[in-house]
C-alpha cells in the first residue's frame, strides 16, 4: 500500500526544490505564480496534505482559532461561531470550538486547553463577567483575544450588540397595541446582552408600576421552566417578551395547556429565535441580530489582531438588533 506522499515526490514530480515547495506551503506569496500552480497541481494530484504540526514548531503558528462559548446549543452562540468559522476557513484558518458550559471552573479548563494547543488566537463568549479566575486567566492571555458581548475589566478588542433601542422598540410596540401587564421572561446570567436587556425593559415600563414584570430563570433551569402561573389568575400577564428558544418553547407549552390563543389571549416577542420562530403558528414576533456579520466581523478583528501585534490600539464594534414583526401580537383585550 502505498504511504502519503511527501515533499520529496512532490519535488520528482515537479522538478523544483525542497525549498521551494516548503514555500508554497508555508509563504506562497514568495514563489511565482506559475511554479506556485504547477506545485499547487501535484499536490493535488499526488493528495499530498502538509504537516501542520510540523509547519507550527518552525513558525510559531498554528493557523487555528480558538473559540469558547458557553452553551453551543444556544442558537445566537452556534451561529455566530459558524460565521466566524467560514470567515476564518476563507483566510486561510481552521477554528477549534469548545463549548464549556456556564460553570467558571469549566471555562477555565476550557480555556487552558486551547492556550495547550497554541492557537494564533481566541474568540470567547464567556458566562459570567463577575468570576475573578476566567478575568485573571483572560488577562494573562498572550495570545491575540476578541471578546464577544461582555463587558470585562480587561484590554481586548470586542464585538457588542446593541440591546437596548431594539427592546424599547418591541415594548413600545405592546403598549401601542394597548398591553400593559407585559412580562420580560430572560435567564439570570451576569452578562451584558441580559444587564442591557432588562435596564432597556424597566426604562420603558416605568410608569405601569407592578403591572410590567422581569422573571428571570437561572441558567440550568431553563429547559424545565413552567410558564403557566405567568399567564393565569387576575394579574395575567397579556403579553410576554422572552429570551432564547428554550424560554421560547416553554411559553409556548404554557399556551397549550391554559387553551389560550396566541394573539387573541396572548401576545409573544422572542429574543434570539430565529432558530424556531419562523416554524411556529403564527410565526413569533422577534427582536433579532445578524449573527452572520457578528461572526464575520469578530473573525476580522482577530486576524487583523495577529497580523497587526498586541500594540495597536484596541478596536471596539457596536452592532445593532432589529424588531421583525410577525403574526404572534394583537391587541390587549381590556
Amino acid at each position: 500500500m502505498r504511504g502519503r506522499a511527501t515533499i520529496k515526490d512532490i519535488a520528482r514530480e515537479t522538478g523544483v526544490s525542497n525549498v521551494t515547495i516548503s514555500r508554497v506551503v508555508n509563504t506562497p506569496d514568495q514563489v511565482a505564480p506559475e511554479t506556485r500552480a504547477r506545485v499547487e497541481a501535484a499536490m493535488a494530484r499526488l493528495g499530498y496534505v502538509p504537516n501542520l504540526a510540523a509547519r507550527a514548531m518552525r513558525t510559531r503558528a498554528t493557523r487555528t482559532i480558538g473559540c469558547l462559548v458557553p452553551d453551543i446549543l444556544s442558537f445566537s452562540n452556534a451561529a455566530v461561531a459558524q460565521a466566524a468559522e467560514r470567515a476564518l476557513a476563507a483566510e486561510g484558518y481552521g477554528m477549534m470550538l469548545v463549548s464549556a458550559g456556564e460553570r467558571p471552573e469549566d471555562e477555565v479548563r476550557a480555556l487552558d486547553m486551547l492556550r495547550l494547543h497554541r492557537v494564533d488566537g481566541l474568540l470567547v463568549y464567556i458566562g459570567s463577567e463577575s468570576d475573578a479566575r476566567m478575568i485573571e486567566a483572560l488577562r494573562g492571555l498572550e495570545t491575540p483575544l476578541l471578546v464577544l458581548d461582555r463587558t470585562l475589566p480587561i484590554a481586548a478588542d470586542t464585538v457588542f450588540s446593541d440591546h437596548g433601542p431594539a427592546m424599547r422598540e418591541a415594548v413600545a410596540y405592546l403598549r401601542a397595541l394597548g398591553h400593559r401587564r407585559i412580562v420580560f421572561l430572560s435567564t439570570e446570567a451576569p452578562i451584558r446582552p441580559v444587564v442591557e436587556r432588562k435596564r432597556a425593559f424597566a426604562e420603558a415600563t416605568g410608569d405601569l408600576g407592578e403591572s410590567a414584570r422581569i422573571i428571570g430563570v437561572r441558567g440550568p433551569d431553563k429547559a424545565h421552566f413552567r410558564a403557566e402561573a405567568l399567564f393565569s389568575g387576575s394579574d395575567a400577564a397579556t403579553a410576554v417578551i422572552v429570551d432564547g428558544s428554550r424560554l421560547l418553547r416553554s411559553v409556548v407549552d404554557a399556551v397549550r395547556v391554559l387553551g389560550l390563543s396566541v394573539p387573541g389571549d396572548l401576545s409573544i416577542i422572542g429574543l434570539d429565535v430565529e432558530d424556531v420562530a419562523p416554524t411556529m403558528t403564527p410565526e413569533v414576533t422577534r427582536i433579532t441580530r445578524d449573527y452572520g456579520e457578528i461572526g464575520r466581523t469578530a473573525a476580522r478583528l482577530v486576524l487583523d489582531r495577529i497580523t497587526e501585534g498586541a500594540k495597536g490600539p484596541k478596536r471596539s464594534a457596536l452592532l445593532g438588533s432589529h424588531v421583525v414583526l410577525k403574526g404572534s401580537c394583537g391587541p390587549a383585550e381590556h
